[in-house]
């Protein structure tokens, strides 16, 4: 069984006293697959290939065009006869009138072109092919928003674990300084828990920084503008996470990658088939009609109209191309022969990648459970020597020993939380379910 992304995102009601929305993860998903602007582009891509079909088939449709032309003969053909039965010497005459009008209609109509039909056949695996691909961009867009959305939730944590940092030290900062200036307390001291309460400060500033940036980042991964106003609820419920996925179940199958790749082979093999259809024989059927006018002079050319029709039909055999066809048919095949084996390629890569996202994903849950621990406790250390240290039974050594102490265990908890966030996400992908995940939230 796999974990649902969103099985650690606590959605909270939005208070009515504010007056700007705060996105769920949901929410900025809907908003990228409504908004992003590479959906109208596979969009698009899906309309060529429906044209494309369409294309196909408009070659073993009906044919008809209809030509008018007008010539001006400026000069006549001269035509001779040999000398003989009209004389000694040879007779040169001109035939053809001046002015020469004529309009055609041509109806022609394929009868059998076997490549043709194999271009016909490309028709679904490429409309197919289409459609995965437009699938495959909202499986990425889904990604890309959520590893975004994370990315900003965790810089929140973190800045909420700062600030508590910093009251705390705030106020013992503000015992110290009274005890410094009663006399009780040495410059040293006091200087010694303003260089902490300082970085502190700043670490919580840097994170306040990241965070804008994270926000940045995710609008971009939405497709929002840059300069629309735009916050996120970021409060998390880890204790909800709880890695149950069996590699056993992964079917690489249902992957967009094998799919596409699958529709690629496809094509291939059907224009493998086009291209030896090539050196087969093609046959055509034709019916024409047309009327031609003659004249001495423009003024009369159109009065007098002479008809005629025909019908008929046009085998083409191919006997010799410069070796053009044979190479055109080594190259398809050639590709297809590389697309088989990078199928087989790929395919053990999808199968790899989905065992590591499993074994991380494992991994990363225990490192968040034993962090979540480590930081209770260190919470606790500073919190017993934080207290005997105001009651004077402690040393300032002792408590910023028990300070940094707890600074790391916060940030190993955030950066094994932020793993634990990735390395689910990255599960889902491997399996090919961040499409269902996003339609369950």
């Amino acid at each position: 069984m796999r974990i649902p992304l969103l099985a650690f995102l606590v959605l909270l009601s939005t208070a009515q006293a504010m007056a700007q929305q705060k996105y769920t993860l949901k929410q900025c998903i809907d908003y990228s697959l409504q908004n992003h602007l590479s959906n109208q582009v596979y969009k698009n891509n899906s309309e060529i290939a429906k044209q494309q079909g369409r294309e196909a088939i408009a070659g073993y449709l009906p044919q008809v065009n209809l030509n008018t032309n007008m010539d001006d003969n400026l000069k006549l053909a001269t035509s001779i006869i040999p000398a003989g039965p009209f004389g000694p010497e040879p007779q040169k005459f001109q035939m053809g009138q001046k002015y020469v009008t004529g309009t055609t209609a041509q109806l022609d109509q394929v009868i059998y072109d076997q490549s043709m039909i194999y271009g016909i056949k490309a028709n679904q695996p490429n409309k197919e092919l289409a459609v995965l691909n437009e699938k495959q961009n909202q499986e990425t867009l889904i990604y890309n928003t959520t590893a975004a959305y994370i990315e900003t939730v965790i810089y929140a944590e973190k800045i909420r674990i700062l600030s508590n940092n910093e009251t705390k030290y705030k106020e013992l900062l503000n015992i110290k300084k009274l005890q410094y200036e009663k006399g009780t307390a040495t410059q040293i001291d006091y200087n010694r828990i303003l260089v902490t309460y300082k970085n502190i400060v700043a670490e919580k500033t840097l994170a306040e920084t990241n965070r804008e940036l994270g926000l940045n980042k995710l609008k971009d991964a939405m497709g929002m503008t840059l300069e629309e106003s735009f916050t996120i609820i970021d409060s998390l419920d880890y204790g909800r996470l709880i890695p149950d996925s069996d590699i056993n179940q992964f079917d690489v199958s249902q992957l967009f990658t094998y799919k596409i790749n699958t529709q690629k082979i496809r094509l291939q093999e059907i224009d493998v088939k086009r291209k030896k259809a090539a050196f087969m024989p093609t046959l055509t059927g034709y019916a024409r009609y047309g009327a031609q006018s003659y004249s001495q002079t423009s003024s009369t050319l159109f009065q007098t109209w002479f008809d005629y029709s025909a019908i008929g039909v046009k085998l083409s055999i191919p006997v010799f191309s410069g070796f053009r066809k044979e190479s055109q048919l080594k190259q398809s095949q050639l590709n297809l022969l590389n697309l088989q084996k990078n199928f087989m390629i790929t395919n053990n890569t999808l199968r790899l990648q989905a065992l590591n996202a499993n074994t991380q994903l494992k991994k990363s849950y225990n490192d968040v459970t034993n962090n979540k621990e480590n930081l209770t406790l260190a919470q606790e250390v500073f919190d017993i020597t934080n207290l005997q240290y105001q009651k004077g039974t402690g040393t300032l050594t002792e408590l910023l020993n028990s300070e940094y102490s707890l600074k790391e265990a916060q940030n190993n908890y955030i950066t094994s939380m932020l793993n634990l966030l990735s390395s689910t996400l990255n599960n889902e992908k491997a399996n090919g379910t961040l499409i269902p995940f996003a339609t369950k939230l």
